[in-house]
């Protein structure tokens, strides 16, 4: 084999080669891109999961507030109204 034909075999072998190599580029970007809009749908997922429990957390906390300030009115309601109904009770003994 020449010189020639050797740079010439060495030219198809290295066009091969990068042709092949801007396959397998393009390849693993599609596979990187494929594996990059996995990942943030599946971030997005979790966030709205997130925002979901940040929504009932905060209904949860609403609760609990009324709770605590709803729970002191009706226990003083229940008692004045047992003290009333033995009020009643005692003096309609007496009767």
């Amino acid at each position: 084999m020449t010189a020639e034909e050797t740079q010439s075999v060495q030219l198809v072998v290295g066009s091969l080669l990068g042709t092949a190599g801007i396959g397998v580029l393009t390849w693993a970007a599609k596979s990187l891109v494929g594996e990059i809009r996995a990942l943030v749908e599946k971030v997005a997922r979790q966030d709205e999961r997130i925002n979901a429990l940040a929504v009932e957390l905060g209904a949860l906390r609403r609760w609990r507030d009324e709770f605590a300030v709803g729970l002191p009115v009706q226990v003083r309601q229940t008692v004045e109204l047992e003290l009333l109904r033995r009020t009643q009770a005692a003096s309609g003994d007496s009767r």
